[in-house]
């Protein structure tokens, strides 16, 4: 299972940027996103602000933007 930020524009919902998450924060993604049932990770979510802050931490690339819509999803 691989999950993904993908971060699109907010007036033409243009894909801008697709970024991979680390596979080695598995565990602690699931404590950030707060997922308690086996099913969870298998949604898509807009993320908050502080979620957007972790991630751009794990990932090394910036992701928040006045114009952005921020998302996690699982690609596999």
């Amino acid at each position: 299972m691989k999950h993904v930020v993908e971060v699109f524009d907010r007036q033409t919902e243009d894909l801008l940027l697709t970024v991979d998450v680390p596979a080695s924060r598995r565990e602690a993604l699931r404590t950030l996103m707060n997922w308690q049932q086996p099913d969870d990770e298998f949604d898509g979510y807009d993320l908050s602000p502080e979620q957007i802050k972790v991630l751009e931490d794990w990932t090394g690339k910036p992701l928040m933007g006045a114009n952005h819509i921020v998302q996690l999803v699982c690609a596999e």
